[in-house]
């Protein structure tokens, strides 16, 4: 299996013939319609695309992925984006130091493009164009193995300068949002191939608006969780080192993620 096909997902989610923008429309509308009466494949996947296009688009397998946005979705991202530029304007981190870039377009080395929903740049450190520091991917509540996969994507494709990635699915019918924090590790590297670098999942939380009160639970891989429910290096938001005493790691307690999981789901 070809490295485009395996980060598209194509045997779980086996891609259609792309018939031309018209038709394109149509899927496009028709699954609009779907998430508005409550339902949970938000992915319109296509193949046999022969020109370059947005999205998250794979020319060397000639497929097209797109996400329908759904208004918990965009609100999941948004909004906890917010709070942290909110928590690192407290530390007095320049604008420049956590620039948005939503709407730009990322080009790996097999030219696979994608938007993220909500990426972050230090541009003090990096030119124009240049890969994000920081990236948060949202989808409803069937799309896990698709924001994995995104998470790989944003890894692999920049040779390790994404350094941290936040994957929101928000599950509308059970009120449920469960946040995965991942950063990246470099694979041992062999004679013919080398080291690429992989996603690595640190900690699962889900909060839980479904159940009164509403709960917040932490999974961490190694055991016991401990400290706060999430916490994001800052050297890995920012791309450099904290200046303490009043910069430090971005830190979000069970009362602050509870009440953002209740606003998403107003």
């Amino acid at each position: 299996m070809r490295p485009s096909a395996k980060l598209a997902l194509t045997e779980l989610y086996p891609p259609s013939a792309f018939t031309g923008f018209e038709g394109l429309q149509k899927v496009v509308k028709s699954n609009i319609g779907r998430l508005d009466k409550g339902g949970e494949d938000q992915y319109i996947s296509l193949k046999h695309l022969g020109a370059k296009v947005l999205f998250t688009y794979f020319p060397d397998i000639e497929t097209l992925i797109i996400k329908v946005p759904a208004r918990q979705h965009e609100r999941a991202h948004r909004l906890l984006d917010q709070l942290v530029a909110s928590k690192l304007t407290s530390m007095n981190v320049g604008f420049l130091e956590f620039m948005p870039d939503g709407s730009a377009t990322y080009t790996g080395p097999t030219q696979s493009q994608k938007e993220g929903d909500s990426v972050r740049t230090n541009t003090q450190l990096r030119p124009q164009g240049g890969w994000p520091h920081f990236v948060i991917e949202a989808g409803v509540s069937e799309s896990m193995p698709r924001l994995r996969a995104d998470a790989a994507w944003w890894f692999s494709n920049s040779s390790g300068d994404v350094k941290l990635v936040l994957l929101i699915k928000v599950d509308t019918q059970r009120r449920v949002i469960t946040i995965e924090k991942h950063d990246r590790y470099q694979s041992r590297p062999t004679w013919t191939k080398p080291s690429p670098w992989i996603a690595h999942r640190l900690r699962t939380i889900t909060l839980n608006q479904g159940v009164t009160p509403a709960t917040c639970d932490v999974k961490v891989p190694s055991g016991r969780a401990t400290g706060p429910p999430l916490t994001l290096e800052f050297d890995l938001v920012v791309g450099r080192a904290a200046n303490p005493p009043l910069e430090k790691d971005i830190e979000f307690t069970a009362a602050e993620l509870l009440n953002w999981s209740a606003i998403v789901f107003q």
